[in-house]
């Protein structure tokens, strides 16, 4: 076992206990969002995952069909989760109690078990550190909600933000065949196998959409342009009330500000703007005379050194998320399949509260196209040429 990736892991562990702690005791219950579990139920799922891959797979521990209910992701409803879970109290002790047994299992399980799949370069770890910072993000996402909805309005910026005119600087691919995905131990089922592709000509933006950009668009009428969404896009912008990305307020003053899990902050013109639904990144891109990448485009222009920024906000692509020619599900079959089903969205790169170990060019994210609390972004791309 690799001490280091051990003392990450524990890393991990202690973030998720310290963002539990940052909230009163009522507030880890509540469902700040209506996509989000409780705090209190991210902490005892870390566990519980853990639990599960070396208490029950390596070292052999009993099946808990209780803790399974209570913290299995197709277990209770995640409006049920809240008044069921055990306190922190409760739950930091039952993870001291872990910890202390845990590094005696994976020792125990690499002798006994040593060319298991699970142990052979350290997979658990490296599948225990990825997991754990997916949920800490989500968990940071939970906090944006909670603190939006404790925002009063009454922040002011310094330099208020300015629009400005969406631009890009775009490199060209001129066409030919590349490799995407990769086969690294460590990587996702859903990055491999690592295949050839003919990719056609495309031009992608060197950087994503600016925060005075987006202002732009906004000031130019484009969330009440029907020109620039579809039927289905009309139909979500209605519903949702969507004026303006999920995280940004106005305040009396009409100028406007950013609410993230700190708190309220100063928008900066040239940062990458987020809290985007995949319906508005698109119809931002029909503005500005372009189009989201398919996101081997986004990969082939991140591998050919095109991009920049590409770990400040999630991007959409404009593909729907796929199974790569000879998928093979690992290490269990409902990590990525279950969403191959034509409802969720690629999306590629990272945010600025992305844990580093999904930081990698291959690395898929996936999201129904409504989704807004997701710090999710935009990067142009076009055929080689302008747009008529």
């Amino acid at each position: 076992m690799d001490a280091s990736l051990y003392a990450n892991l524990q890393k991990t562990r202690a973030s998720a206990r310290s963002l539990v702690r940052s909230v009163p005791p009522a507030e880890r219950r509540r469902m700040h969002h209506k996509d989000l579990s409780p705090l209190l139920w991210h902490l005892g799922h870390l566990l519980y995952v853990e639990q599960q891959w070396i208490g029950e797979r390596l070292a052999g521990l009993g099946h808990d069909a209780a803790r399974a209910r209570l913290f299995r992701p197709d277990g209770l409803r995640k409006s049920e989760r809240g008044a069921c879970m055990p306190d922190l109290g409760e739950l930091a002790h039952e993870w001291a109690d872990w910890e202390e047994r845990c590094v005696e299992f994976l020792s125990v399980a690499e002798s006994a078990h040593p060319h298991h799949p699970l142990l052979a370069g350290d997979f658990i770890l490296h599948f225990l550190i990825q997991h754990h910072g997916q949920h800490l993000e989500t968990m940071r996402q939970a906090l944006a909600a909670r603190a939006l909805a404790l925002d009063t309005g009454d922040f002011v910026p310094s330099h208020p933000l300015v629009a400005e005119a969406s631009s890009a600087d775009y490199h060209t691919w001129p066409g030919g065949s590349c490799e995407i995905g990769d086969n690294g131990p460590h990587h996702y089922d859903n990055e491999r196998p690592r295949h050839i592709l003919s990719v056609p000509a495309f031009a992608i933006a060197e950087r994503p959409v600016s925060n005075a950009a987006y202002l732009g668009f906004m000031e130019a009428g484009g969330y009440h342009d029907d020109r620039y969404w579809t039927c289905e896009a009309r139909r979500w912008r209605e519903s949702a009330g969507a004026e303006a990305p999920w995280h940004w307020r106005c305040n009396c003053h009409g100028s406007w500000y950013g609410v993230d899990h700190s708190g309220a902050f100063e928008l900066s013109a040239t940062a990458p703007v987020a809290g985007l639904s995949a319906y508005e990144a698109r119809a931002f891109a029909r503005y500005a005379r372009a189009r989201l990448p398919h996101e081997v485009e986004w990969e082939l222009g991140v591998r050919m050194g095109f991009l920049r920024d590409t770990s400040q906000v999630w991007e959409w692509c404009d593909n729907r998320f796929y199974p790569y020619p000879g998928f093979r599900a690992f290490p269990y079959r409902g990590y990525s399949m279950p969403w191959f089903d034509g409802a969720h969205t690629s999306l590629r790169g990272a945010s600025i509260i992305s844990d580093a170990s999904i930081k990698r060019p291959s690395f898929r994210n996936f999201h129904t196209a409504d989704k807004r609390h997701i710090s999710a972004g935009i990067r142009l791309c076009r055929p080689p040429y302008p747009l008529h």
